[in-house]
């Protein structure tokens, strides 16, 4: 009885610190999107009747989107084969597809969990190994094209230092990929998770091909949001679109108590398009790009069910 009850005790601090984490992360999202609410009500704009209103023009921001979702798998692909797998195109877009949905579960866990355990044919250690890399490559990108703001007057030039030294920092694996996949395997193998003293596999030609197409991904984010500003009869520089995107999705990527960044993501979204657009027209742009982001990777999660087989993904 005693130790049934020190039991109870034990858990209450858990059940609080949860509790708080939740109560926490709606508070920030609610914040978030309070501001964007802000921003769209001191401009005096009717969200509805301007998107009831909008040019055709606007549908053409679907297609750049799902290009994104194209070009993910393949830049998986590459990391994998950097990592030591080789996975036919087919399976790495049922794979990444079903399993990026599970980014919208609070934290980072359920999402490598989940493809360690769809993909473990190829080995847990190196879908965790690929999930590092595209954690790399993915801040490297994103900074490079988040470098396209250090134009505009409302970033302090400390900010914009700080941008050019992290982007060129973060091009180091083109020049050792190997130091750096061993640098990436080092904390494993200290905490004793398998053996990691295998032949590294990534090269530059590997990680360059990611990188590039990572890079890709940007631009067809920037013209996705170009033209639903073009749809509402706005326009804006390309090179600026990519860069606040960029900047707003690292943020929420490093707000990995919020379900794929919600909320973090469309305020400093808002935040940046607001430098150099309307904040009205801003928060618009933030809500819609992820209204349609979300529908794509619906639609995208349904498509890779279909291109996949219980039996495909059994270990061998």
């Amino acid at each position: 009885m005693v130790w049934g009850y020190r039991m109870k005790e034990d858990s209450k601090p858990d059940t609080s610190a949860k509790m708080l984490g939740k109560a926490l992360t709606v508070l920030i999202v609610l914040l978030s999107f309070w501001f964007i609410y802000q921003q769209i009500e001191s401009s005096d704009i009717d969200i509805f009747e301007t998107l009831l209103s909008a040019e055709p023009i606007i549908f053409m921001s679907i297609i750049c989107i799902f290009g994104v979702l194209v070009l993910s798998p393949i830049i998986w692909k590459f990391l994998m084969l950097g990592s030591g797998a080789y996975v036919p195109y087919r399976l790495c877009f049922g794979i990444w597809w079903t399993t990026n949905i599970a980014k919208y579960v609070p934290g980072k866990v359920s999402l490598i969990a989940g493809r360690a355990y769809v993909a473990r044919k190829y080995g847990s250690k190196v879908v965790l190994e690929s999930f590092v890399w595209e954690l790399i490559i993915s801040i490297s990108s994103a900074v490079i094209a988040g470098l396209f703001l250090i134009e505009l007057e409302g970033i302090s030039s400390s900010m914009k230092w700080i941008l050019v030294c992290i982007g060129i920092a973060s091009l180091f694996p083109i020049l050792s990929p190997k130091l750096t996949q061993d640098l990436v395997r080092k904390p494993f193998s200290l905490l004793g998770r398998g053996d990691w003293s295998h032949d590294t596999s990534m090269t530059r030609r590997y990680y360059c091909v990611a990188l590039f197409l990572m890079i890709i991904s940007w631009l067809l984010w920037g013209l996705a949001h170009k033209f639903i500003l073009l749809g509402l009869g706005v326009d804006a520089s390309l090179p600026l679109l990519i860069g606040s995107f960029a900047i707003a999705w690292l943020i929420g990527f490093f707000a990995f108590f919020l379900p794929a960044g919600f909320g973090a993501r469309e305020g400093v979204f808002t935040f940046n398009l607001s430098l150099f657009l309307s904040g009205g027209i801003a928060g618009i742009v933030a809500i819609v790009s992820r209204t349609l982001n979300v529908l794509i990777e619906i639609i995208a999660f349904v498509f890779g069910l279909t291109m996949m087989s219980s039996e495909e993904l059994e270990e061998e």
